[in-house]
């Protein structure tokens, strides 16, 4: 049994009680407004009788699928589908009653039969598909013949249809041909166009699973290399700061100021591999070990680190946060990571004199964090690639060397391995505004 298929089916099944319910209440009030207000002549006392029944079987059925959720045996899936038969066929003959008592083929309701036919369609084989609309034909047939020859009394519409259509053989007959014609290619077109979705469907998916296998291989083969990377910039980072000390020897002034050009750059280099070391890990384990933590001492620590970078660039950092937060469910040590990079790249493209501010508000079920700065903002049409991996901002001065394009994707991939939710707002040369949610508990979320 694939267990997958039980959810879809349980759910269709609660759609088709549902719309059952709907069908029940649109009768009742059309039977009280055809007879009542329009003064056309119907059985009500019948259809009222019809719709009490329907109702009765449409809690039997929605008692019976509450038992099925429960059944986690192996035969599962056929119990829904002989549900499925059973509300189908009780549904079409008490549909056949109805239109009985509402003026036979000469109610334009029988092309209600219609939808149950594109329901099974839409769930069974092509051959119980067309068992269905013979079986429709043979209801819709009965019904028409034996009003025809007087063998049930046939219930006319009166002040609707002038004509006694009913006992018409040839219109009978003639109404019967398009309403067989018009099922057996409302099944065949109904058929067709569920093929080519489902072909379609396990294209995408075909498709999806071998841009992920690639995308895994790159990731992977980004993994290998950088890692190797890692370590040979180490080792010339290391000497060249042996050499700018002046452990190896004296330097003169230009000397000098090459071997610090060097090192920093060295440095740079050694910060993006981190990064896309950190951020390539990411992507293969999705960073799923979660624990509970104290929110707030995992913030204070980032908030001080930041706090005196500001102040150095001349910067009014300043926080809200509410006392309320206490344990949380994540990634203490990723969820770090995430203040740590937004607020570092606020304090980074924020002029001296600007101004950082880091909200957090504690809702029911999550955290809303706000960081903005008056910052020299991201061009509007740059937006939705901010969170881009390697893009940096057409704006970004040409003197702010540091900075990899990786620290926001890094921050976007935490937020949704916690389930979360992030976005940004801006206006050039003004302000610069992330917004983001983090669940308190995001293993309980499906």
């Amino acid at each position: 049994m694939d267990e997958k298929l039980v959810p879809a089916h349980i759910h269709f099944t609660k759609w088709f009680i549902r719309i059952r319910w709907i069908a029940i209440g649109i009768l009742i009030v059309a039977t009280f407004t055809v007879k009542y207000i329009l003064d056309i002549s119907v059985q009500e006392k019948s259809i009222f009788i019809l719709s009490a029944i329907l109702l009765l079987l449409n809690v039997f059925h929605k008692v019976l699928l509450q038992k099925l959720k429960q059944d986690r045996g192996s035969h599962v899936i056929q119990k829904i589908k002989r549900e499925i038969h059973f509300q189908i066929i009780t549904d079409l003959i008490i549909l056949t009653l109805i239109i009985h008592y509402s003026g036979g083929i000469e109610n334009p309701i029988i092309i209600f039969y219609f939808f149950h036919m594109i329901i099974a369609s839409s769930i069974f084989s092509k051959s119980i598909s067309y068992a269905y609309a013979i079986f429709t034909m043979l209801l819709a047939a009965s019904l028409a013949l034996l009003e025809c020859f007087y063998i049930v009394p046939h219930h006319h519409l009166t002040g609707f249809i002038p004509h006694e259509l009913y006992g018409n053989l040839l219109y009978v007959l003639g109404s019967g041909i398009v309403f067989a014609i018009t099922s057996i290619l409302l099944i065949f077109l109904s058929r067709m166009i569920i093929y080519r979705s489902i072909k379609t469907e396990e294209t995408y998916v075909r498709i999806n699973f071998e841009l992920e296998k690639k995308d895994k291989l790159k990731n992977e083969y980004v993994l290998r290399v950088t890692h190797d990377i890692k370590g040979h910039v180490a080792a010339i980072l290391s000497c060249i700061d042996v050499i700018r000390s002046g452990s190896a020897g004296p330097l003169n002034e230009v000397q000098a100021e090459f071997a610090s050009r060097a090192y920093e750059r060295t440095e740079l280099l050694s910060t993006f591999i981190k990064n896309l070391l950190n951020l390539t890990r990411k992507r293969l384990t999705h960073d799923t070990e979660f624990e509970e933590f104290l929110f707030n001492d995992v913030i204070n620590k980032v908030v001080g680190n930041v706090q005196t970078l500001a102040t150095d660039k001349s910067i009014d950092f300043s926080y809200s946060m509410d006392k309320s937060i206490k344990m949380i469910t994540g990634n203490p040590f990723t969820i770090g990571e995430l203040y740590c990079n937004l607020l570092l790249n606020a304090v980074k493209y924020t002029p001296p004199e600007g101004h950082i501010l880091l909200t957090v508000r504690n809702r029911q079920d999550h955290i809303l964090t706000e960081i903005s700065d008056s910052g020299i903002g991201i061009p509007k049409e740059e937006l939705s690639h901010v969170f881009d991996e390697f893009y940096r901002a057409s704006n970004v001065p040409r003197d702010i060397k540091s900075g990899s394009g990786l620290g926001l994707s890094i921050a976007k991939q935490i937020v949704e391995n916690h389930k979360g939710k992030i976005s940004v707002s801006s206006e050039l040369g003004v302000w610069t505004k992330f917004t983001f949610i983090l669940p308190k508990n995001p293993e309980i979320i499906p």
